[in-house]
């Protein structure tokens, strides 16, 4: 039980690191008001629920906050040159189809 109690901490300080380093993908602004209550709850929820389902837990965490760091960081820097997150996926995948015809034709 004691490796598997340190193995789980060991594990929720490494996501801690990946989640600050994660960070850096937000505007600048919204870290310095936010990063450090943002590492305490990713950190409150990573315990809880490794300590309820265990490294699945864990991984369930990792799954929500990936969808919620792409759509935060993405859309807030889209507003910071005034585009709408509607506006920078169609433009996204406008851009992707078109590498998509010039490269991937093969």
């Amino acid at each position: 039980m004691a490796h598997w109690a340190t193995a789980t901490a060991s594990f929720i300080r490494w996501s801690c690191r990946l989640y600050g380093a994660l960070l850096m993908l937000y505007p600048s602004a919204l870290r310095r008001q936010f990063s450090e209550e943002m590492i305490e709850v990713f950190a409150d929820q990573m315990r809880d629920a490794c300590e309820r389902d265990g490294w699945a837990g864990g991984m369930g965490v990792w799954g929500c906050v990936s969808g919620e760091i792409f759509c935060t960081a993405f859309s807030s820097h889209l507003q910071i040159v005034g585009i709408s997150f509607v506006s920078g996926l169609a433009a996204l995948g406008l851009m992707c189809s078109f590498f998509w015809a010039i490269f991937g034709q093969g």
